[in-house]
C-alpha cells in the first residue's frame, strides 16, 4: 500500500516537472518573440514605407472596361510584355524582364487581376485580362509585343496570343502554368503554408531574411539548385523576395490566380505566334507536366526542358538570355518577311 501510495505521489512530482518544464519553454519563447520583434519591427515598417513609396511613384493605372489595370513602362527597343507569376505585380514583371532578357527592351509590365493597383471585376475571368492586355496597348500606341507569361502569368499570355494574333509576334512561356493542378505541383499542405505568410507583411519580411532558403523552397527553388547559385544569382533571389514586399497587397490576385486556373485549358484555335516554352523538371512549384501539355497543344511550339533549374530557373540565366535573344531575332525576323 505504501509502495502505491509512493508511486502515485512520485508520478504526480513528475507531471508537475514536466509541466514547469513547459511553462518555462514556453516563457522563454514568449520572451524571445517579443525581442525579435522589439529589435526587428522598426526596420520592418521602414522598409514597407519605402516599397508602398516606390510602389506609387513607379506606376500608373488604366481605367478599363475589363477592370483598372496598373502598369508601367521601361527601356527601349523591342516591346515585351511581362505576365508576373503568384505573388508578383508590375514590379516583379521588371525583375523578370532583367533576368531572363537584360536590358535590351522594352519592357511594358502589369499588374494582373488582384496584384497591387489591378482590380478584379465581376465575372473576372482570364479571356477578360488578355481583352485588357490588347486596350492597354491601344492606350500606349503599341501595334505588336511578344508577350511573356510566368509561371501562373502562362495562362493569360497565351489567351492574349491566342485572341489577339495580329498583336502578338511571340509568345514565350517560362515555367509556366497551362493546366488546372498537375500531380507533381507544390502540394497544398506547402501552398497552405504560403498564404498564410502572404496575409502577414511583418510574418513575410522577417521570414525571407531569416529564413531565405526555406521561402524559397517553398516557392519552387530548392536548396540543392540555391546551393549552385553564383554571388549575382543570389542576389538576385534576395531581391526577388524584396520585390514582393509588402506580400499582402498580392494576396488576392494569388487566390483569384487559382480560382481561374482551376478550368483552364490551352486555346489554340488561332493561335499563330512563334512560341517557345522553357521549363525545368525540378521545378518543385510548377510541374514540367504543364510544359509538356501546352507543347502538345500548340503546334508550332520549341520545348526546351532543363534537368535542372528550379522555378524560373535563375541558375539557367546565362543560358536562357542567349536562347530568347535568339528566338527573339528569328520571330522579328519572320514577322517583318
Amino acid at each position: 500500500m505504501k509502495t502505491q501510495i509512493f508511486n502515485i505521489i512520485g508520478k504526480s512530482k513528475m507531471k508537475r516537472r514536466i509541466r514547469n518544464l513547459f511553462l518555462i519553454i514556453l516563457a522563454c519563447f514568449i520572451c524571445a518573440t517579443i525581442i525579435l520583434i522589439a529589435l526587428t519591427y522598426p526596420n520592418y515598417l521602414d522598409t514597407k514605407k519605402e516599397a508602398q513609396k516606390q510602389l506609387l511613384a513607379n506606376s500608373n493605372i488604366l481605367k478599363t472596361e475589363y477592370g483598372d489595370i496598373e502598369y508601367a513602362v521601361q527601356g527601349e527597343g523591342t516591346p515585351i510584355l511581362m505576365l508576373h507569376g503568384a505573388g508578383g505585380g508590375y514590379d516583379e514583371g521588371f525583375w523578370l524582364g532583367k533576368v531572363y532578357f537584360g536590358n535590351d527592351n522594352k519592357f511594358i509590365s502589369v499588374s494582373r487581376y488582384g496584384y497591387l493597383r489591378s482590380s478584379i471585376p465581376d465575372n473576372a475571368s482570364i479571356k477578360m485580362q488578355a481583352a485588357a492586355y490588347k486596350t492597354l496597348l491601344d492606350n500606349l500606341s503599341i501595334d505588336k509585343v511578344t508577350i511573356v507569361g510566368v509561371s501562373a502569368g502562362g495562362p493569360s499570355a497565351t489567351q492574349f496570343a491566342n485572341d489577339y494574333p495580329d498583336r502578338c509576334s511571340a509568345l514565350i512561356l517560362v515555367s509556366a502554368v497551362s493546366m488546372g493542378p498537375a500531380p507533381g505541383d507544390k502540394a497544398p499542405f506547402f501552398v497552405g503554408i504560403i498564404h498564410t505568410i502572404q496575409q502577414s507583411d511583418y510574418a513575410y519580411w522577417v521570414f525571407t531574411r531569416y529564413f531565405q532558403s526555406t521561402f524559397l523552397d517553398l516557392v519552387g527553388i530548392p536548396p540543392q539548385v540555391y546551393e549552385t547559385f553564383n554571388p549575382e544569382q543570389k542576389e538576385l533571389a534576395q531581391e526577388l523576395l524584396d520585390i514582393m514586399h509588402p506580400i499582402s497587397q498580392r494576396y488576392k490576385g494569388t487566390i483569384n490566380d487559382e480560382k481561374l486556373i482551376k478550368s483552364y485549358t490551352v486555346p489554340t484555335s488561332n493561335l499563330r505566334a512563334p512560341t517557345l516554352i522553357i521549363h525545368a523538371k525540378d521545378d518543385a512549384l510548377v510541374n514540367y507536366e504543364h510544359a509538356e501539355n501546352a507543347h502538345n497543344k500548340i503546334n508550332q511550339s520549341q520545348y526546351i526542358l532543363y534537368d535542372t533549374g528550379g522555378h524560373g530557373m535563375l541558375s539557367q540565366m546565362d543560358r536562357n538570355r542567349l536562347l530568347l535573344k535568339k528566338f527573339l531575332n528569328e520571330s522579328t525576323y519572320n514577322s517583318t518577311t
